[in-house]
């Protein structure tokens, strides 16, 4: 890594911009590619003991995997640089991918399924540390806008298209990874290792950071990020129960009213980039209020009409929150330590994944039903607004990107 010369000065632009934006939006994909072809791999691997255990796992796998390799990612950014391990990243990912297109055997498609899982730890990385080394924080806050509403064009493209490519047979699916190829070439073309803005520079590769790492600010941005993400997940997994227990069988329909909400995602992006002066505890209270009002909405709904109303409320937020939460963690860490708190922020919200359905089972067992726990987590997250609120006017005016 060179921290002098040339590369010091150089200034990202929107070829940067665009090729992380679409870079970011590898890890969501790894996901939601194959969820509409659940059906067509169980019936494929039905041979498989404990199938319906099983085969669900393989959509889970690459998230377990942020989970627990995204801190290891972060500090290798940090040690060693940001591009080689990018690069290296979309590597595993493609090839963890495509995998199961050429090799019809259940085992293969799980361990395809944890190299991709290894190659997603190492994009979203590198790829939220990378915004924050390029762009000052108003450049930052815009690309993560339209990281937002490209993201969320580009997951029901991405749905659609498996669906099409799940007719064709089980492994066709698995084709949609193969776009990590031309971005690939895109990082080799176009990403080039940041320099330090301030005063790390000069720093040799592998050598250890002249700072020691802020522990303590890192608890808290996974704490706050855990209460969040923990609530985000709660319609997202559980809202399609919901809607069948409200009287919505067929699967065809569930998928279709599911989508009206998510109308709210690509807003809430736009709301996030709208509020940044407020600062970051602003935006947290905003979603707070909002998780408030739509799953305590759901909570109260009559019928599934109006249930859809506050689902919107919900995803509404959902679209303020994770670029509200990545913006506010690049902010509070310098340059020689951003690789490991952004590893450390995707490994606190992909945890979230795993505990929020054990969250609504455990709340649902005490309140009796589904759509009672949607209202006893609104009341949670209304609980947590006023909190939010109450610490907001204690401190001074809202300095940008702090948690105030």
């Amino acid at each position: 890594m060179q921290n002098n010369g040339p590369q010091a000065v150089r200034q990202a632009d929107w070829r940067q911009g665009w090729i992380l934006v679409f870079s970011g939006f590898l890890p969501v994909m790894a996901i939601i590619a194959l969820a509409p072809t659940l059906p067509t791999l169980l019936a494929h691997f039905h041979d498989v003991p404990n199938a319906k255990l099983m085969v669900p796992l393989l959509i889970t796998a690459p998230s377990a995997c942020i989970a627990l390799f995204a801190p290891a990612a972060g500090m290798i950014a940090d040690r060693f640089g940001r591009r080689k391990l990018l690069l290296w990243a979309m590597a595993f990912y493609g090839c963890g991918g495509l995998m199961p297109f050429f090799i019809d055997n259940f085992w293969a498609v799980v361990a395809g399924r944890f190299v991709i899982g290894i190659g997603e730890a190492g994009v979203l990385t590198v790829v939220n540390t990378l915004l924050a080394d390029y762009f000052d924080e108003q450049a930052r806050h815009r690309w993560l806008m339209i990281q937002g509403v490209v993201g969320s064009m580009l997951g029901t493209l991405t749905i659609a298209s498996s669906g099409f490519l799940a007719a064709q047979g089980w492994q066709f699916p698995f084709l949609v990874y193969g776009v990590a190829i031309p971005i690939f070439l895109a990082s080799l073309a176009y990403l080039y290792e940041p320099a330090p803005r301030a005063k790390s520079a000069g720093r040799a590769a592998g050598s250890p950071p002249a700072t020691p790492f802020p522990y303590m600010v890192a608890l808290l941005v996974c704490g706050v990020t855990v209460v969040l993400s923990t609530i985000y997940y709660v319609q997202v997994i559980n809202f399609s129960l919901l809607l069948k227990e409200m009287g919505i069988g067929d699967p065809k329909s569930i998928g279709l009213w599911m989508a009206i909400p998510s109308i709210g995602v690509p807003i809430g992006a736009v709301v996030f980039k709208l509020t940044t002066r407020f600062g970051a505890g602003a935006q947290i209270f905003l979603v707070f209020l909002c998780y408030a009002i739509g799953l305590g909405g759901i909570g109260l709904a009559p019928d599934y009409k109006v249930a859809l109303a506050f689902a919107f409320v919900q995803q509404l937020a959902n679209g303020i929150i994770v670029p509200a939460l990545i913006a506010w963690t690049q902010g509070k860490f310098s340059f020689e330590h951003r690789g490991q708190g952004m590893g450390l922020w995707a490994s606190s919200f992909f945890v979230a994944q795993f505990l929020s359905p054990a969250a609504v089972n455990a709340m649902r067992g005490m309140v009796g039903d589904l759509q009672a726990a949607f209202l006893a987590f609104g009341i949670i997250a209304g609980i947590c607004a006023i909190g939010a609120c109450l610490l907001r006017l204690r401190r001074p005016p809202a300095v940008s990107g702090a948690f105030s």
